[in-house]
């Protein structure tokens, strides 16, 4: 994401490719003391449940990259647009890591500093039966009628 000049919107660029832009009047300052990488998404508990909205493609970042969510090269720029590796160190906000996680990567020949996230939200078996956020691979499915919820 960059400005060129104080009068210009923020685009965020791809290589050479301009890919989106928030306007100038979103914003009071020129610059930035946070910046943050990841997905996002809406979380209002209708129906008492966690939301069935995917973060990324659906998959949890275990995946490999071509089926998972990811965000490569991560780098900051400044305002003369030199490039600087983003912080080793970063803190990682996952809120709900059954429905949703990701992982960090310091470094990597292909991808550089990357990170790879997402996840399904909550797992709606055939017959209506709910499993609110569990990693699909450790919900008991049958085996425990007692944690099912009907919708």
């Amino acid at each position: 994401m960059r400005e060129k000049d104080e009068d210009q919107d923020w685009g965020l660029w791809v290589d050479d490719n301009q890919i989106g832009y928030w306007p100038k009047s979103n914003y009071r300052a020129h610059s930035a003391n946070t910046i943050e990488w990841g997905g996002e998404i809406i979380n209002k508990r209708t129906r008492g449940r966690h939301t069935s909205t995917q973060m990324g493609n659906g998959h949890f970042s275990s995946e490999p990259i071509g089926r998972v969510a990811y965000i490569s090269k991560m780098a900051l720029y400044d305002l003369d647009l030199d490039r600087y590796p983003a912080p080793e160190a970063l803190d990682m906000y996952i809120p709900q890591p059954d429905c949703y996680d990701l992982k960090y990567y310091p470094s990597d020949d292909e991808f550089g500093q990357h990170i790879t996230f997402g996840g399904p939200g909550y797992d709606r078996v055939d017959d209506g039966d709910v499993y609110d956020c569990m990693k699909l691979d450790s919900q008991p499915r049958k085996r425990n009628p007692s944690i099912i919820r009907k919708i």
